[in-house]
């Protein structure tokens, strides 16, 4: 099996992939992880926040503004305190927030928030007014520049066999979605220009759940949702769409199949400047046949399957029109929490996958590169440093003839697997062999 590393032949550049969902902290208001600091996320997008401890105080609409009786206009009407000391740290350490303004998920048989609003003007105000909070230093606020803003999540429904208890996120129909958005992306645009505004963070971007049922393959909410929008009578702007893969190791081409759908779709719509967010993804291993499957996505989630999955994950993400990624989640209690093992704190093989990719985009430019099926890499430089990943998301062994074009550095390495959180590996020059155990994962540096 051959794998190409051309370095001599840059293809564009490295794209923001390793985002995450909020943050990892011992204490849900205090300081990054430093592990997780040195990771440099490029995003941390907020959504179901503190969801354990606290989970009632940050970041939602309705936590922020407990009262929707009470005067938008009045700083005294919110509660700013636990949000801004979840983002404080963010922003020291150069983490760009995306701020999901809506609720938190409702998995329950009751829904208490996700509903539409009695007034969608007044709550289109509020969501101004915490634009202002962050960015223009309204409420004792900050001027923290954040720039995205993206409006309600997954109000698309999901199915009912995962969902049992009904859509968990939005229980207005479509339509109602549809007016949400225009009115309080119009809202906050017209008074915040600078900021970029977008949605609908779809669950499931090749399905929906309207009219009271759910279908597969139908893409009538998204359609929709950009009909509505680009009709001269309710035209709101679109700075970035969103949507969510998660992802099993043998559905990857779910990850193409989607991007290419949504690019079409804006396309079709006149919207092709959007950018493209996928602003939550994971990778769910499953090895037997059982009811409860998530169980054992919980388990691989920190597994060494887990981690090559995620790695090879965002390769392919680099290979389609995807602007930006946001792994699903950074939090250490959250069965979807993949990076750190609780309580020991130790890194997990999904850490190493993002840790990797991260040394990527930190170099820049994507370089040229050529794998067979089963073998997944990428490869990037700056000036005379070069840098590439090499990952077998299988449960085989792969041998691999490597070669390294238009540059005569030396590699180095090092592998995640079975054997070790990390462990030193092949060193060469110009072109070697090797053998990529089963889930394992490898860095290159010159």
């Amino acid at each position: 099996m051959n794998v190409l590393l051309d370095f001599g032949t840059v293809t564009g550049k490295i794209k923001p992939l390793h985002g995450v969902n909020n943050s990892s902290r011992k204490c849900d208001y205090g300081e990054l992880l430093e592990d997780f600091a040195a990771l440099h996320p490029p995003f941390s997008r907020l959504h179901d926040t503190a969801g354990v401890c606290g989970g009632g105080h940050y970041v939602d609409v309705d936590n922020i503004f407990p009262d929707f009786s009470a005067d938008e206009n009045d700083p005294a009407s919110y509660d700013f305190l636990l949000t801004d000391r979840y983002i404080r740290p963010l922003v020291r350490a150069g983490i760009r927030v995306m701020f999901r303004l809506g609720t938190t998920i409702e998995h329950e048989p009751r829904k208490y928030r996700i509903f539409p609003p009695a007034d969608y003007r007044k709550w289109a105000d509020v969501c101004e007014h915490i634009v202002r909070h962050y960015n223009d230093g309204w409420a004792d606020g900050f001027h923290f520049d954040i720039q995205y803003w993206e409006i309600w999540n997954e109000p698309d429904g999901l199915a009912p066999d995962i969902e049992p208890y009904g859509p968990p996120n939005w229980l207005g129909s479509a339509e109602d979605y549809y007016r949400l958005y225009s009115v309080t992306a119009r809202t906050i645009k017209q008074r915040h220009p600078d900021v970029k505004v977008g949605g609908y963070s779809s669950c499931f971007i090749l399905g929906s759940f309207r009219d009271g049922a759910w279908r597969e393959g139908d893409t009538g909410f998204f359609e929709g949702f950009l009909r509505y929008i680009t009709t001269p009578e309710t035209a709101a702007p679109l700075d970035f769409f969103s949507w969510h893969c998660y992802l099993s190791p043998d559905n990857f081409d779910k990850i193409r199949r989607e991007s290419e759908l949504v690019d079409a779709m804006l396309e079709r719509y006149a919207l092709s400047s959007a950018q493209r967010f996928n602003t939550e993804w994971n990778v769910c291993v499953c090895e037997r046949e059982t009811t409860d499957r998530r169980y054992d996505y919980y388990v691989h989630f920190r597994s060494e399957k887990g981690g090559a999955n995620v790695l090879a994950a965002m390769i392919e993400m680099q290979r389609c029109k995807i602007d930006a990624a946001m792994y699903y989640d950074a939090q250490l209690w959250l069965e979807y929490g993949g990076l750190f093992d609780v309580p020991s704190l130790e890194k997990t093989p999904a850490y190493y996958a993002l840790q990797y990719f991260s040394a990527l985009y930190a170099l820049g430019d994507a370089c040229f590169t050529a794998s067979e099926e089963g073998v997944y890499a990428l490869a990037a430089k700056n000036g005379e440093r070069r840098c590439a990943v090499l990952c077998n998301p299988t449960a085989k062994e792969k041998t691999v003839r490597l070669r390294a074009e238009g540059s005569d550095a030396v590699f180095t390495s090092r592998i995640v697997d079975s054997k070790a959180p990390e462990r030193a590996f092949v060193t060469f020059r110009g072109e070697t062999e090797l053998t990529l155990p089963p889930y394992s994962q490898v860095l290159f540096r010159s």
